[in-house]
């Protein structure tokens, strides 16, 4: 009786722990209106295009054909909360992968709650981005090839597979990273028969099918365009690229802001499942996998580098708490394996509260934006943020209708994912490299200009009107 109550209570815990990280997620999210490229998403999905114009490496194919139809759907609202509603799919896939690969049900739910309140994968899923829909699907990959509780025969498993592997590599070209140690393994178990992977592939594919033709059909070469797709160069005489942000560990030092970042998302069992190297060949697999994600990630020369290692959070996640389990194999130290999801928002956290009293300084962006806390922002994603609300709310109130407002990259993606959301009506918005007749506005409702951040061209034509959010435009 006592063994039954004891086996109940240490289920129990943990699936009560992956709840409440997924309520947290919704209670912590942005909501329809959101900053940069998060804001863009939202924005896009409202248009009505359900494919893709072309393939390159800032197309999502598949992350707009869903949240197109999700808006139609639902609207904007509830399209804000995808992510969250996708962490049930994705804590089931963690769960499944995690049993087949050994874990008994306490340490396989544990593992799930702790790759949801990891920092990468918490703050994805409060945003509109692509990369909690990417990793549900590589984890379900994972997953096929490891439960062997699904009663499939090898051809249709590896035919799912590669369906699987289609649909991710619709939204994006990590997947051919996080995946190879696993198509590796089935190179060497099937041979041949990988070939079924092909059509699978094909088929998930295909919603990215409709930009491919468009492109052929404007005479770029099938070649060209699956090169631009996996590194990011328009074509082959092209100086710059995204290939020059790629392994660039000559620049981690002038980033460290952003590569500490990421380092938040090894805070708990996820770094004992990076540095020890497991026993078990199939742990061995997911292990070689999420090195070489974090290898892709660590390195890559972008700001937001922490969003590209979701799939390496994930699988560190549940080799980690293995791990753990096995280093504390007494029964005394059973509640810190049961505790070890909650380390990474109590630890983040704690030092936010410290940086909030003012007793520590934190390092924050040189172009700070109205409204919102940059700590707050990137680093304690279990908050929620409403600050690109705030800053829309702000000029909701002081851009009368018919106006103009420009801005730059990150401000545009608030003020269109507002207007999705039906704020900010009859206004127009225009980035700042290519807004023209700014003069026609002026005589008008007037033109505003969000802030003089990258848009120093602008602020030289105009006399600037500070006001409680941004400036109005005059003529000089």
């Amino acid at each position: 009786m006592v063994a039954a109550v004891r086996y109940r209570a240490s289920t129990l815990i943990p699936l009560l722990l992956v709840i409440g990280a997924i309520i947290a997620s919704f209670l912590a999210s942005s909501g329809p209106i959101q900053w940069m490229d998060n804001g863009v998403f939202l924005a896009d999905a409202s248009e009505g295009v359900y494919f893709s114009k072309t393939l390159g490496p800032l197309d999502h194919p598949l992350y707009l054909f869903v949240t197109t139809a999700l808006y139609a759907g639902f609207g904007a609202h509830v399209l804000s909360f995808m992510n969250s509603l996708l962490l049930i799919p994705l804590a089931w896939a963690i769960y499944r992968l995690a049993k087949g690969v050994g874990a008994s049900t306490q340490i396989a739910l544990l593992s799930a709650a702790a790759a949801i309140l990891c920092h990468c994968v918490f703050w994805v899923s409060t945003k509109a981005e692509v990369y909690i829909l990417h990793v549900v699907l590589v984890t379900l990959a994972y997953m096929l090839h490891f439960d062997e509780s699904f009663r499939l025969g090898a051809l249709k498993k590896l035919f799912l597979i590669g369906m699987l592997t289609g649909l991710a590599a619709a939204i994006h070209q990590l997947t051919f990273i996080v995946l190879f140690p696993l198509y590796l393994q089935l190179l060497w178990q099937n041979k041949w028969r990988m070939l079924i992977t092909l059509p699978g592939f094909a088929l998930g594919f295909s919603v990215a099918f409709p930009g491919v033709a468009n492109e052929l059909a404007s005479g770029v070469s099938l070649y060209d365009i699956g090169h631009r797709y996996l590194i990011g160069i328009p074509d082959r005489t092209a100086e710059q690229s995204w290939q020059g942000s790629l392994f660039r560990f000559d620049d981690m030092w002038h980033e460290k802001n952003s590569v500490v970042l990421m380092m938040l998302s090894l805070i708990g069992p996820q770094i004992l499942g990076l540095v020890f190297f497991p026993k078990s060949p199939k742990l061995r697999v997911l292990w070689c996998a999420a090195m070489m994600n974090f290898v892709f990630a660590v390195s890559y020369n972008v700001t937001d580098r922490f969003t590209f290692f979701l799939p390496g959070a994930v699988l560190l996640s549940i080799l980690g708490v293995m791990q753990l389990q096995a280093l504390l194999q007494r029964t005394a130290a059973a509640p810190l394996v049961t505790a070890s999801p909650l380390t990474a928002p109590v630890t983040i956290l704690a030092v936010f509260a410290i940086y909030a009293s003012g007793i520590v300084d934190l390092p924050v962006h040189k172009e700070a934006l109205p409204f919102r806390d940059d700590i707050h922002y990137f680093m304690a994603p279990y908050l929620s943020d409403r600050s690109a609300e705030e800053f829309v709310r702000s000029y909701e109130k002081s851009a009368p209708q018919g106006a103009l407002i420009i801005s730059d990259w990150t401000p545009n993606g608030a003020l269109r994912s507002a207007q999705a959301a039906g704020v900010l009506q009859n206004r127009t918005f225009e980035l700042c490299e290519e807004v023209q007749d700014i003069d026609a506005y002026l005589k008008g409702p007037g033109a505003y200009l969000a802030r003089t951040s990258y848009c120093g061209v602008i602020a030289d034509r105009f006399e600037l009107q500070t006001m409680a959010v941004g400036y109005e435009l005059r003529a000089k």
